[in-house]
């Protein structure tokens, strides 16, 4: 196994509340433990940063596990290969033609995933 980082920083949420179900919401579409950490971003109003972590659970096909759980949230993903380590990192910005897999996503702004 191999464990991740899920970044996600939101807009038009104005309580921790807000994003404490949006982090529950993640966390039951990525099929993972609740285990996350929601704190005030400051560097745009009514902002949060959503911190995730798990595991990828099959290391030959990481690559492929990473995709497709991100794809469960949003696409379209900027992709990373790290030939070295035969990993990829994912970063996701909003924009007109994202395409948000449950209307809630929305507040979505920037993602980004990582192999720890």
């Amino acid at each position: 196994m191999k464990d991740y980082r899920l970044t996600i920083i939101t807009e038009n949420q104005k309580s921790l509340e807000k994003a404490n179900m949006l982090g529950s919401l993640i966390c039951n579409t990525l099929n993972t433990r609740e285990t996350f950490e929601a704190t005030k971003y400051d560097k745009f109003e009514n902002s949060y940063k959503i911190e995730f972590s798990g595991q990828i659970k099959n290391l030959e096909n990481s690559i492929s596990e990473s995709i497709e759980l991100t794809d469960r949230i949003v696409n379209s993903w900027s992709v990373e290969f790290k030939r070295k380590e035969n990993e990829i990192a994912l970063l996701f910005t909003k924009t007109e033609f994202s395409n948000f897999r449950k209307q809630e996503f929305n507040v979505i702004v920037w993602a980004n995933f990582e192999m720890d």
